[in-house]
């Protein structure tokens, strides 16, 4: 099925980005939002990106008139969906407004139309519910700043038809984006593999084995990651760390649960750079760097990998994503310098299975070792 209009729920980062994309490659777009100041707030934002394109020699005039001319927007759901062949929504994390936002796309929105979410941690499944075209509904999710993240995970429903993947597939590629498929199952790829990383380095902390600067230093210098999972979890938002954490430990059981340090600086406010403060302070005022502990950067390394690929495995053990989507997806949406199968591979998986039962007997189920390894 071909897809030449999409209507865009949400003006917001994430709503303005995909309508960007999307009009920069030649699809029709209607954004829409409930308030026109938010509508204006978006299209403002859109017009930034593109006058930066065109002073950076990025895009020309004439493409940047072309690219506003397939971009429209409005406060009127039904009449921006009533001719679309695909709508994405993409607003705040709401089971609850989700679901009603999806019931009024469906009663207003034909009979061929895909309806999309956005969504990184919600149930598919569910929001398919709310729908009388379940074979219709599939997640898109895409990762901020849209424009610039080339990532998409296509995120696939119980009843989710083969068309209806094809076209999602398409529209991604067409958006200039490398799309990876997941079984809809909670945190997806990226969510899931990624929070174990934070979690784990939490946990270390909250221990005293080793101070976060340690921690940091150690997964930029020996494992290349461009950036620690402290420093990473101050960008990203502690609060957003903790309700993703939150999701996934509601979902999947105690290997999740968010550190108790995360839960106290979120309920302080202090929920990274966007505040201020976080694991580290920003601004004016720096505090001192903690005494450090003496760890060994590589047993570090090493015991923050482990549930990292503990947890890629047992994705493909049930099903939900492939070795080579996992490793695509979390070095274009995590920024891993080297996907967990890729790194599996290189430490060797006797050695991966030796480490993982040696941290099953000491620290219990959270460690134990999956099927994939026999």
């Amino acid at each position: 099925m071909a897809v030449n209009k999409i209507a865009v729920i949400g003006s917001g980062l994430m709503g303005s980005g995909i309508a960007y994309v999307s009009a920069w490659n030649g699809i029709h777009v209607t954004m829409v939002d409930i308030k026109q100041e938010y509508i204006d707030a978006g299209m403002e934002r859109i017009r930034t990106d593109v006058m930066t394109g065109i002073d950076k020699g990025k895009i020309s005039m004439s493409e940047a008139e072309g690219l506003m001319s397939r971009l429209n927007a409005t406060i009127d759901l039904e009449g921006a969906v009533k001719d679309a062949d695909m709508v994405i929504e993409a607003i705040f994390e709401n089971m609850k407004v989700k679901k009603e936002v999806f019931a009024k796309i469906d009663a207003a929105a034909p009979p061929h139309c895909i309806i999309a979410s956005n969504t990184s941690s919600l149930s598919i499944d569910e929001l398919a519910t709310a729908t009388k075209r379940p074979d219709k509904v599939i997640g898109m999710h895409y990762f901020s700043p849209v424009a610039a993240m080339k990532l998409l995970e296509v995120v696939i429903g119980e009843k989710t038809s083969e068309e209806t993947i094809a076209a999602a597939i398409a529209v991604g590629e067409k958006q200039k984006k490398q799309t990876v498929k997941a079984k809809n199952s909670p945190g997806f790829i990226v969510n899931r593999i990624l929070m174990p990383v934070l979690r784990e380095a939490i946990i270390l902390y909250e221990q005293g084995v080793a101070t976060k600067e340690e921690i940091d230093n150690a997964m930029t210098t020996k494992a290349k990651f461009p950036a620690g999972p402290f420093t990473l979890g101050d960008f990203v938002g502690l609060d957003v760390a903790f309700n993703a954490m939150s999701t996934l430990y509601r979902e999947l059981g105690d290997c999740f649960k968010p550190p108790e340090v995360l839960a106290k600086l979120v309920e302080e406010g202090a929920i990274g750079t966007k505040a201020k403060k976080g694991f580290y302070q920003y601004g004016a005022e720096q505090a001192e760097p903690e005494e450090p502990k003496g760890v060994d950067s590589d047993w570090l390394v090493n015991r923050i990998t482990m549930p990292v690929l503990r947890e890629a495995m047992i994705l493909v053990d049930h099903g939900i994503a492939n070795e080579n989507d996992i490793d695509i997806g979390m070095k274009l949406g995590a920024s891993f310098p080297a996907g967990p199968f890729e790194t599996l591979n290189k430490i060797g998986k006797d050695k991966v299975r030796n480490e993982l039962e040696k941290l099953h007997k000491e620290l219990g189920e959270c460690y134990s070792v999956p099927k994939y390894l026999g």
